[in-house]
């Protein structure tokens, strides 16, 4: 047992958990900053510079693709940029790029970063229509200058550019420069209490170039990425980043929003990615063929290159506990996702062509996994109703759920010309599969006519009074 758990388990509860249909904000902030517009140059990548290749230093690593030089820049000045990243037309994943930039206050050049092609909207998407591929985003140091290479086992991608982008300033950037606060113990207090999500309005996000309004679909699980650069980004330049990984994403890319469902700084902050509700199962763009399964967080930084602070796993395990708590999903067990049976929590590697979310995270991810689970406390795991279409007169349906903790639980049924048919409710302790069955009947034992029937499951931590996410579905009776 961690420490963790052990703390846990020691815990008085003495708040309520947010139950799944009240409507929640993003954040509990202050007056929202104003919009700011990043801008941004895409420059193209004609072909080879030979002698450009010839003498730039020689790159750290063979990528994936196997040397073959498709593109090639010489040294190149630009605007002053904090966020870069490679597009091409179509939708190949076939390519890399290594990018080394110049410190815009020291003009000293950095090595070069590997940037992997980074899958978008799952393909047939609305959304994946109008799409180009890329790599991730690159986040640096204030950068004037840059450099490009670019491999492929293939033939060179037409449409090829790099894109750097200056995000701007905002009142934002000051706002979050000042917010010294510290990770609080509210979730050990509470285990399935919300934690502290900063809004899109806080970090600046310019809502005109958002496309569309969100989709949504289930959560299965969580993956989770991180971003390629600088590590040691202050408090106050986490906004502005983001506003270039959003603008990389909309106008670079192509995608309606930014990608990531939330995204973690170093300092352990969470910061709202794309719109819809953070606690709503909105389709990001982070992880190709599983966006409609699960929801992405993104670590702000390099983690092949060097731990992941402490204050950030914290975060991470504390969003896992909430946001999986509120889709019934218990963060160590398995799930189906894009048909493989996975880990319910894995990093972006487990689903794609790529090293993401780095060595030390990957490393981390077990531990991720079982310490939000403990934080969860009294939890639902996978509830269903089975059959959910009944012929009249044949039968009814059961619902069954794994239930963890001290659990008081409710299951009630009802229609909206009947009233509640069925209400039962009983206590369970530990890890128990729940089977609660419902006969096709009304209250007054004769069958129940061809309708919806609306099955509620809810329930609350016995000892302490926590109110667990309620879930509900619908049984049909044909005629």
């Amino acid at each position: 047992m961690s420490s963790l758990r052990r703390a846990l388990s020691r815990l008085t509860v003495t708040a309520l958990a947010t139950s799944l249909d009240t409507v929640i904000p993003a954040s509990g902030g202050s007056a929202a900053p104003s919009p700011v517009a990043a801008q941004r140059d895409s420059i193209p990548i004609p072909g080879v510079d030979q002698a450009a290749l010839s003498k730039a230093p020689k790159v750290p690593t063979a990528g994936r693709s196997g040397d073959r030089v498709v593109g090639m820049t010489d040294t190149l000045a630009t605007k002053d940029f904090r966020v870069a990243g490679l597009t091409w037309d179509g939708s190949r994943t076939d390519v890399e790029a290594f990018v080394r930039t110049r410190d815009a206050q020291t003009g000293r050049w950095s090595g070069w970063s590997l940037l992997e092609a980074e899958g978008g909207p799952d393909a047939g998407s609305a959304e994946a229509a109008a799409t180009r591929g890329g790599t991730q985003p690159l986040v640096t140091a204030p950068s004037d200058g840059i450099q490009v290479r670019v491999e492929s086992a293939g033939a060179r991608p037409q449409g090829l550019k790099v894109d750097v982008i200056d995000p701007g300033t905002s009142t934002a950037d000051a706002t979050a420069g000042s917010d010294t606060t510290s990770l609080s113990t509210a979730v050990e207090t509470n285990p399935q209490k919300r934690p502290t999500i900063h809004s899109r309005a806080e970090w600046g996000a310019d809502e005109s170039i958002r496309k569309g309004d969100p989709d949504y679909g289930e959560v299965r699980g969580a993956v989770v990425h991180h971003t390629a650069g600088v590590n040691g980004y202050s408090r106050e330049e986490v906004p502005a980043i983001m506003r270039g990984i959003y603008e990389f994403h909309v106008n670079g890319r192509g995608w309606n929003d930014i990608g990531y469902n939330v995204l973690v700084d170093r300092f352990g902050r969470l910061w709202e990615g794309r719109a819809g509700g953070v606690d709503k199962a909105v389709v990001g763009a982070h992880a190709q063929g599983v966006n409609s399964q699960t929801f992405g967080i993104s670590a702000m930084g390099d983690y092949d290159q060097t731990a992941a602070p402490d204050a950030m796993t914290t975060s991470i395990e504390r969003l896992m506990a909430w946001k999986l708590a509120r889709h019934h999903v218990d963060p160590t067990a398995k799930a189906t996702i894009g048909g493989e049976w996975l880990p319910t929590v894995v990093g972006h590697r487990s689903v794609g062509q790529t090293t993401c979310p780095g060595q030390y995270f990957t490393a981390r991810l077990p531990e991720i996994r079982t310490d939000a689970r403990a934080r969860q406390g009294t939890a639902f795991y996978t509830p269903s109703t089975s059959p959910r279409r009944v012929a009249y007169g044949t039968g009814g349906s059961a619902l069954q759920v794994r239930t963890t903790g001290d659990v008081t639980w409710r299951v009630r049924i009802s229609s909206d010309k009947h009233g509640v048919i069925s209400d039962r409710s009983s206590t369970r302790t530990g890890d128990t599969d729940l089977t609660v069955t419902w006969k096709g009947r009304l209250a007054d034992g004769s069958w129940a006519p061809p309708g919806e029937y609306e099955v509620l499951l809810s329930g609350k931590d016995t000892s302490s009074g926590a109110w667990i996410p309620s879930w509900r579905d619908t049984v049909t009776v044909t005629s």
